[in-house]
């Protein structure tokens, strides 16, 4: 305590019963913040005074989370933010996932141990949306997250006795629940995948990257839940021409089961294409056009280039995506010196089979609240040469804002990603 009252005399006795009384308050206050957040004070914070914070129920709708280089923040409406320490990989956004369950309820990121050379520390950390309540539960060796059913999580976890991949069930609203373990169908190779590309109540979409058997690529594969610990029958694509790092965005709609993928091919180069595709059970596949985004004199694979940065699908039940492009001078040397921005980052959307611009602004990510308030992640694109020192930092980070009827404010610098709850709960 700081503020003691000068001018005053205090007795020994007085003196010992302050001191009893400052110890009772000390050890009462502890308790309140563990049974806040779940975890220790210094880890896990509500950044407000006072026992009630984290019992306030704020509406789903009002409810976003964002990330920078060593905090997730789950914001709530009016209610003070919840911070979590946690370390964020700057060039990794694959370690970076943040995934909220169907319901809304929820959203789930695994610790930092991973990143500190400490896999088998991993923990499962979940927050209630509503309460701000945190807690964690052991997730040993754990390195991807997707939702599954109303309120549940799976995990993909190695075992390094068996040495494979294995895909564990929590209950994201039961710290008591420490998973089940799912076996993989038998006509899926009776192996795990080993990324989580996402999930919708009833599937689960994961993927490979495979060099061996033609040309190298992603493999997917769409998993049916039977249950909280079964698998039914799993529908296999042809393989994608790209890298691991696919945008993909899974809801169901209307009672269907909504799958979209982005195939990142030609990573690295000046000349690239960026198709975004929809995916049926069946393992049929179908394109979309995106003429529209593409930059002047555009031929694939030849000259010019897009950058697919997010994909989702909106309360409107329209699929959304942000999108950059750029040409190429090929008197430069390196492919990247080559890129010549055409159109920064920007809002699109997809009408029936073709993409059409939805916004002039820049966004990096763009997650919508209301009618009227969105969320806008704006990360500079750096597309061409870039000189600046804080390369790093500056070209994987950026400004969040709200955008409300068409007025941006901003709130907060150095965010990494952005994340709301799913659009189809």
């Amino acid at each position: 305590m700081t503020g003691r009252p000068g001018g005053q005399e205090i007795t020994l006795r007085q003196l010992v019963a302050l001191a009893a009384l400052a110890l009772a308050l000390a050890v009462a206050a502890t308790v309140i913040v563990v049974r806040v957040t779940g975890s220790s004070p210094d880890d896990d914070r509500v950044a407000a005074a006072g026992p009630t914070a984290s019992k306030r129920q704020t509406p789903i709708g009002a409810v976003y989370a964002y990330t920078t280089e060593r905090e997730f923040v789950l914001v709530r409406g009016e209610s003070p933010p919840v911070r979590v320490s946690r370390v964020f990989d700057l060039s990794d956004s694959a370690k970076n996932d943040v995934v909220w369950t169907h319901d809304g309820r929820w959203v789930t990121l695994l610790s930092d141990a991973a990143l500190l050379d400490q896999p088998d520390s991993v923990q499962l950390i979940t927050l209630n949306a509503q309460t701000g309540e945190v807690r964690r539960r052991p997730c040993p060796n754990c390195d991807d997250l997707a939702p599954v059913g109303d309120h549940d999580v799976i995990a993909l976890r190695w075992d390094n006795d068996a040495r494979e991949t294995r895909a564990v069930r929590y209950d994201a609203g039961d710290p008591a629940d420490h998973g089940t373990q799912i076996p993989p169908a038998s006509d899926s190779d009776g192996t795990w995948q080993n990324l989580l590309l996402g999930g919708t109540r009833t599937h689960l979409l994961t993927g490979e990257y495979v060099m061996s058997g033609g040309e190298p690529g992603m493999e997917l594969r769409l998993h049916e839940l039977k249950g909280t610990a079964g698998t039914g029958i799993t529908a296999s694509y042809t393989r994608f021409d790209s890298n691991a790092y696919m945008p993909t965005a899974l809801a169901t709609i209307d009672g269907r089961e909504r799958i979209a993928v982005g195939v990142r091919q030609n990573p690295g180069e000046c000349a690239t294409s960026f198709p975004i595709v929809l995916l049926d059970l069946n393992g049929e596949v179908h394109g979309t056009d995106q003429s529209a985004a593409m930059p002047p004199g555009y031929i694939p694979a030849v000259t010019g280039g897009i950058e697919v940065h997010d994909l989702w699908w909106g309360p409107d039940q329209h699929l959304y995506a942000t999108i950059s492009s750029w040409t190429c001078d090929n008197s430069a040397d390196s492919e990247d010196v080559k890129r010549r921005v055409h159109r920064p980052s920007t809002l699109w959307r997809l009408d029936g089979e073709r993409w059409a611009a939805a916004g002039t602004q820049p966004a990096t990510v763009a997650r919508q609240l209301d009618r009227s308030t969105t969320m806008i992640l704006t990360i500079p694109d750096c597309i061409g040469p870039t000189d600046r020192a804080d390369a790093g930092t500056y070209c994987n980070s950026g400004t969040l804002s709200r955008e409300h009827d068409g007025k941006r404010t901003k709130i907060a610098d150095g965010v990494l990603g952005l994340s709301a709850p799913p659009s189809d709960r």
